[in-house]
């Protein structure tokens, strides 16, 4: 048996969907599926229940998880040694990033791949997404951390990464602090501190007021995040931000309170379809899945449907 597929086995058990574990293996669903048939052969058992929605590991595919994640590590580990036994030139990968990186666990995930790559030489650009999307056209870059709008992009392939959630920021004090949720009308008698028009927050925080039938009395509009929290802890108004970039500032000076209906934003790798992929693309896009294992835990993730 190739022993790869023990490792997309793990990946197709911790993404619960054929469509999401492809993407993130850098294959079809068809030879991912494929893939599995075969190992449920040679194994003689039927590691995975078919006849639900998300995939579902039988008893014998929960006995077999752990195992495949720790050969899966073990093969990643040894192709590792190879390459740097080989004391070949190293080759370059360029990877673009929005400016939030540290909270969507960007900037760890290309440390995490440096060092476990050692001959693969790595240059980290930060840039807001529209500029990126050129540099990746361009192929000033090899691939990009960037939010996706939800639009339809047909010259990117989008792998899933992280995914984010809208919270209103609230002065501690405010009636609205204790609530577990919120509907953007509650807010519509506050004064609003915004991130600049076009960015992908301003925009989101426009469009849902005009749906509740409101425009925001915007009274302080900047480019930090920091700042606008630090206005909200001093009574001036309230904020919308995605939770985990405020979680990273708040530091307990303000409330976050999850809007309803859920307002979600998806953080994906962005590649130029039609490019070709080097052997460190390939291999930066084949690693994120195996993180966590190579970190020596089970795999989690907050992955939304990939496109």
């Amino acid at each position: 048996m190739d022993i790869s597929r023990f490792g997309e086995f793990a990946i197709l058990a911790q993404s619960r969907t054929f469509l999401d574990a492809a993407e993130l293996l850098f294959m079809s669903q068809s030879t991912l599926s494929k893939h599995i048939m075969a190992m449920e052969r040679e194994l003689g058992c039927n590691l995975i229940d078919r006849s639900q929605h998300h995939v579902t590991l039988t008893a014998q595919g929960e006995a077999l998880l752990p195992y495949a994640q720790k050969i899966a590590t073990l093969q990643h580990r040894y192709l590792a040694a190879i390459q740097i036994a080989a004391d070949e030139p190293l080759e370059r990968i360029t990877v673009g990033s929005i400016p939030i990186m540290a909270p969507y666990g960007i900037t760890d995930a290309v440390i995490d791949f440096q060092q476990a790559n050692p001959s693969y030489s790595v240059e980290l650009i930060e840039g807001e997404g529209s500029a990126l999307k050129q540099m990746l056209l361009r192929e000033d870059i090899d691939l990009a951390f960037i939010r996706d709008g939800g639009v339809i992009e047909p010259e990117f392939k989008k792998i899933p990464f992280t995914t984010d959630r809208l919270v209103a920021v609230i002065p501690l004090d405010h009636p609205l602090a204790k609530r577990n949720a919120i509907e953007i009308d509650d807010l519509i008698d506050e004064n609003f501190l915004m991130l600049p028009q076009g960015s992908f927050v301003s925009e989101l925080t426009l469009s849902l007021c005009r749906k509740a039938g409101f425009s925001p009395r915007v009274t302080f509009t900047g480019k930090r995040a920091e700042n606008i929290i630090s206005l909200v802890a001093r009574d001036a108004g309230v904020s919308l931000l995605m939770r985990k970039p405020a979680e990273s500032l708040a530091g307990g000076k303000v409330a976050l309170v999850p809007l309803e209906p859920a307002t979600t934003s998806e953080v994906r790798l962005y590649l130029k379809r039609s490019a070709a992929y080097s052997q460190a693309v390939v291999s930066f896009i084949g690693f994120l899945p195996y993180r966590q294992l190579l970190q020596g835990g089970r795999m989690t993730s907050e992955a939304p449907q990939s496109s």
